[in-house]
């Protein structure tokens, strides 16, 4: 018996033990399937995250995906030209974005001092024109207000609209439309400043063009209105040169011509330097004799130097080519104002003018005896309006053009001067001028002292408003045989086309009612063959171009000597 309480005592320990070894599992596997539920609970939660960040990251990707294709494209179109506004409001309309940007708008003031017009595009408008003007007073770039952006333009420090924007979101979304904004608004300033600079580059180009025409026009009225009347100066006092005179009349004629080519050395200093200013002088190259050019060197200046009893001589040194290809005038205008200022500025020994052929350069040099230039005055010789004595009581007049134009001229021409002076001894102006060398041009037949030719058969029409230029040319012609009819506009000049045939007509540019170019004009588009030559006082070279292309054959500027009018003659008369 006391063996089966026994057992019994054991088998209910082991019981008890097995039910609290149960119970302890039971627990645990309630405590492990609890943790499990959270775990679940919890990886459910980060895949729903992980979904919700993969579903913003699709949609800011496409997002900015869009935004960027709409800045490609603004890229493109504002990079034309001319940007129509329609090219704007295609932008904001691309820019607008389903539900996250449902509206976008783009204002440029027109009260901006720095815009041409200004407008006001929208793709389904949030704000009003008058909003966005009052968020300028804010200060800021930015300006939100709800679930409205706004980006001012700013050029060049100063406010001058604003990019405005609708936006529907938070985080990457709303940064991402932001900084498109900022790219954008950056973008179209830029298009608005090219658009300014263009616009200012073509009225700065219209403003210089008119300023160009002005100085035409101005520079063509001031060639005509000074050298006419010095034709009749000068071409009178040549036609009366040519009468008996007593001592007195030769000595007052002297004094005539002197001062009227003083006074034309003046005006065409003064014109010279203009035109070259307003990069208007024209070089005529054609072939010319070295061995004329210092035959008319010494018949210029000879008997001025002997007036002050000085030296003068024309030499050569080494070989020098017959003929070069050059503006003859041009250079003999450098000649002429170098050999002037020697002779003006020497008081006894004198000057010498050497011509030379050294590395393929025309080279020249004057030399006289006169007073010299200080070292630090020679910087000022080159000046214009400048000379080395300004003062009022100098002793020699002059504009102080002279050096300035030979100093352009020689570098017109590829060429420089240089001048070696020492005061008190005298001076060495050296020019050096590219030119070409050329075959001899044909000889020149001049009519002095020999039997003129009679052109009395030849029928001239003169087209001359001016009464003395009408008498100066008449008396001149008239040496050659022939009596000219005259008309004093362009419209008489039709007339006279229309009654009577001519074999040559001498056509002044500018006349009252009709000009001597709209003439010419109207005559060859009238079918009208023969010979005109314009008669002009300007020596532009628009105003030349112009005389060509109406139809002109030759040009005679005034003030024009005789012999320059029986060389026109000669030459069409057969024409």
């Amino acid at each position: 018996m006391p063996m089966a309480k026994d057992l019994t005592a054991l088998l209910e320990k082991k019981v008890k033990r097995e039910k609290a070894a149960r119970q302890a599992a039971e627990l645990l596997l309630e405590e492990k399937s609890r943790e499990l539920f959270d775990a679940q609970k919890l990886l459910q939660q980060h895949a729903e995250q992980l979904k919700l960040r993969i579903d913003q990251s699709s949609a800011v990707i496409a997002l900015q995906s869009h935004l960027e294709s709409v800045v490609l494209q603004a890229s493109q179109k504002l990079l034309a030209e001319t940007i129509a506004v329609s090219v704007y409001q295609d932008l904001v309309d691309l820019f607008v974005y389903s539900r996250i940007i449902p509206s976008c708008q783009l204002a440029v003031m027109p009260s901006d001092p720095h815009i041409k017009g200004g407008f006001f595009v929208s793709g389904q408008p949030s704000h009003s024109l008058s909003e966005i003007e009052n968020s300028y007073r804010t200060g800021k770039r930015w300006y939100q207000k709800d679930h409205c952006y706004l980006y001012q333009l700013s050029i060049d420090g100063q406010i001058c609209g604003a990019i405005c924007c609708e936006v529907r979101a938070e985080g990457l979304l709303l940064g991402t439309v932001k900084k498109q904004m900022q790219i954008l608004a950056d973008m179209v300033c830029s298009a608005l400043r090219r658009q300014m600079t263009l616009e200012n580059a073509i009225r700065e180009r219209e403003r210089a063009e008119a300023s160009e025409k002005s100085t035409r026009d101005f520079l063509a009225m001031i060639n005509h209105e000074l050298r006419s009347p010095l034709n009749g100066l000068l071409g009178g006092a040549e036609l009366l040169g040519a009468t008996s005179l007593t001592v007195d009349q030769i000595k007052l004629l002297d004094t005539i011509n002197y001062s009227g080519e003083l006074l034309r050395s003046v005006i065409n200093d003064l014109l010279d330097y203009s035109k070259m200013n307003a990069n208007m002088l024209q070089l005529i190259e054609a072939p010319f004799s070295t061995v004329e050019l210092k035959r008319k060197l010494e018949g210029i200046f000879t008997l001025r130097a002997q007036e002050k009893q000085l030296d003068f001589s024309v030499v050569t040194q080494g070989t020098m080519p017959p003929s070069f290809k050059g503006d003859e005038d041009r250079i003999k205008q450098i000649f002429v104002n170098l050999i002037g200022n020697a002779i003006k500025f020497t008081s006894e020994g004198s000057i010498t003018v050497t011509l030379q052929w050294l590395d393929d350069y025309f080279t020249f040099s004057v030399s006289d005896t006169g007073k010299g230039i200080a070292a630090q005055d020679i910087e000022k010789l080159f000046k214009p309006f400048s000379q080395v004595n300004n003062s009022s009581n100098r002793e020699h007049e002059g504009t102080g053009l002279g050096l300035a134009i030979c100093d352009r001229l020689t570098k017109q021409m590829k060429g420089d001067i240089r001048v070696v002076s020492k005061l008190n001894e005298g001076s060495t102006f050296t020019v050096r001028l590219k030119l070409e060398v050329e075959a001899p041009p044909a000889p020149h037949t001049q009519s002095n002292g020999c039997q003129l030719t009679d052109y009395s058969h030849l029928n001239v029409l003169l087209v001359e408003d001016m009464k003395t230029n009408q008498m100066i040319f008449n008396l001149m012609i008239s040496k050659l045989g022939i009596s000219p009819a005259i008309a004093e506009n362009g419209e008489e000049a039709l007339l006279a086309c229309e009654a009577s045939n001519y074999d040559l007509i001498f056509m002044d540019n500018r006349m009252p009612i009709m000009d001597g170019i709209t003439a010419t004009k109207t005559l060859r588009s009238q079918g009208y063959p023969r010979p005109i030559v314009a008669l002009t006082a300007s020596t532009t070279r628009t105003e030349r171009e112009a005389c060509m292309e109406a139809g002109v054959d030759d040009i005679l500027c005034k003030p024009y000597q005789f012999e320059e009018l029986r060389q026109i003659v000669a030459k069409w008369a057969e024409a």
